[in-house]
């Protein structure tokens, strides 16, 4: 018949084709920005048509705002001729971003824009409508509470003439600087949860309010630190999240693009752990269908060589993406061919294993090489019999590399290196239980100063001490040797202690709690480790340093371990 589809959000109807992930229904779609000015939206409809996707996010154009109602309404009537339903609306250019600016007739133009958008949503029979806040200037952003409050006011009154237009939802994009909030994940949580008050306060005259986010959103600092990563801001949104835009991105979170074989294979978002995210954590998400719309821009636009490359484009991105987000096979995520990992299982090569005496050759080897971040121990000759690297190493590997510094503490009393590491700009430290007489306490401080925060445990430290501290922690690393010195044997008992972690943080709060495994990571060891349940592994000399092969040979030696032990895991 003519109805509409089943809805996007919102708690509903499940189609039975549809994929149920514990209590979570995700959907694919497409938002449209990539035929603007390009192609018309019929041949999108029908590209989508013969790819199975029936979603369409309709992304703002500049005429949008002045185009008469009947535009909209033949728009709508194209999409379901071709049975797809354009089921939100969001901005593309950053629009609506006057609240946040205070020259005169910005917050009037913002507000009169903001208004047409929503009667847009009204025309199309969308239930969202959504954009990024705005953004201060970056010269005054003394100006930014004042800012946030101007927003937040018309916000909660933009709420009221969605509800009026029929519009359920409105949503707000998080973002990537302090300068366009919310970016921080208490940004994330603070903006949602006055929002969220607000509708429960006027629930029969307001529309609600979700996020909108986009899986290739990070925080990274001025120095090139990532503070927070993609998978840390979506976990502070999941309480609030409504819809997802789905693309990736490179180390830098800076250069974003698809998913065709061979932009994942240089890309840094994995699918399968925001799927992983999702399942485990689907009571928290306040909607039972979850829509994750691909947004790229498509090839550079207005070149008869390149304009023609774009249904090529979203076909090998679309046709990935059915597989990994919407049907959710855990192959899914493997690029075809080649030695790539092909899962989420991430690599920290340990410095201490590379030639220190030409340190940035060898980091530069280690970026080339694929990894994902850089192990450094510290140690102090008490905690473990051994003088390993300094904060002095630290400091110059911050100026070098823009790759996560994972710091591994090995010392009497690591709550002097605290905020030193801070200042030379450590992504993450773990320390150990053993010598921390108050953990919780150490935790709280690493994370107080912005860096991840971890718990070493040695071979026979029983798991038990995570258990309080569980709030506390980003990730867990699990010695699989005792520490100190390279090339010892597997402890006994490793690899049962990595399943039993992997079970005890996969409940509760703790969910999606990264298990990192250090100690002889070796191309026989890896696959029983990942199928364990490790998450990160630091390689040194029995993989990536092994001392008989080059650096390629073991990285490829490496992967097609991984790939052995994710088959394993996924089974």
């Amino acid at each position: 018949g003519g109805g509409r589809a089943p809805a996007a959000g919102g708690r509903g109807l499940r189609a039975r084709s549809e994929t149920k992930l514990a209590s979570l229904v995700l959907e694919l779609g497409v938002k449209t920005d990539p035929v603007q000015y390009r192609f018309s939206y019929p041949w999108l409809f029908q590209l989508l048509a013969e790819l199975g996707v029936r979603r369409v996010q309709l992304g703002t154009f500049f005429e949008l705002y002045q185009l008469p109602d009947v535009f909209f309404e033949r728009l709508r009537a194209e999409a379901e001729a071709h049975g797809v339903q354009i089921a939100s609306v969001f901005t593309a250019h950053r629009e609506l971003g006057g609240f946040f600016i205070e020259e005169e007739g910005f917050e009037a133009a913002a507000r009169r824009s903001y208004e047409r958008l929503i009667d847009v949503g009204a025309l199309v029979e969308a239930r969202s409508v959504g954009s990024n806040p705005g953004a201060v200037y970056r010269d005054r952003m003394e100006t930014k509470p004042r800012a946030l409050a101007r927003y937040l006011r018309h916000m909660k009154e933009l709420m009221a003439y969605a509800y009026q237009r029929g519009v359920e939802w409105l949503t707000i994009e998080p973002m990537s600087c302090l300068a366009e909030p919310p970016a921080l994940p208490e940004e994330i949580r603070a903006m949602a949860e006055e929002l969220e008050a607000h509708h429960r306060q006027h629930p029969r005259a307001t529309a609600r309010v979700g996020y909108c986010v986009d899986i290739a959103h990070a925080y990274v600092d001025r120095h090139l630190r990532v503070r927070h990563d993609h998978l840390e801001l979506l976990r502070a949104a999941l309480p609030h999240l409504y819809e997802l835009h789905l693309k990736n991105t490179d180390a830098r979170y800076c250069s974003t693009f698809g998913f065709a074989p061979e932009e994942r294979a240089g890309g840094v978002i994995q699918i399968e752990p925001v799927r992983r995210m999702l399942m485990e954590q689907a009571d928290v998400v306040p909607v039972d269908r979850v829509t994750g719309y691909l947004e790229i821009g498509g090839p550079k636009l207005g070149r008869d060589y390149s304009d023609k490359d774009l249904a090529a484009q979203l076909r090998a991105s679309l046709e990935y993406l059915k597989r990994a987000w919407a049907d959710g096979g855990p192959e899914a995520d493997t690029v075809e061919g080649g030695d790539g990992r092909g899962c989420p299982i991430k690599v920290a090569p340990s410095v201490m294993c590379g030639e220190l005496g030409r340190l940035e050759q060898s980091v530069r080897r280690l970026e080339e090489a694929g990894a994902d971040m850089l192990h450094v121990d510290m140690a102090d000759g008490h905690f473990v019999p051994n003088l390993l690297l300094g904060l002095d190493t630290v400091c110059v590997l911050r100026r070098i590399t823009t790759l996560p510094l994972d710091v591994h503490l090995m010392v009497d009393n690591p709550d002097q290196y605290i905020e030193p590491l801070a200042r030379c700009g450590a992504d993450q430290v773990a320390v150990h239980a053993e010598v921390c007489v108050h953990l919780d306490r150490t935790l709280a401080e690493i994370r107080k100063r912005g860096m991840r925060a971890g718990v070493a445990l040695n071979p026979a430290t029983p798991l038990a001490v995570l258990e309080y501290v569980r709030p506390r922690l980003d990730f867990v690393l699990l010695m699989t040797v005792n520490p100190g010195f390279a090339g010892q044997p597997l402890a006994a008992g490793a690899i049962r202690k990595i399943a039993d972690c992997r079970r005890l943080l996969g409940q509760d709060d703790a969910a999606g709690v990264p298990i990192a495994v250090d100690g002889n990571v070796s191309f026989q060891n890896i696959p029983r480790m990942v199928a364990a349940g490790a998450d990160v592994l630091v390689a040194g000399t029995s993989s990536w340093f092994y001392p008989h092969d080059d650096l390629g040979a073991n990285v490829a030696k490496t992967n097609r371990a991984i790939r052995e032990g994710w088959a394993g895991r996924s089974r």
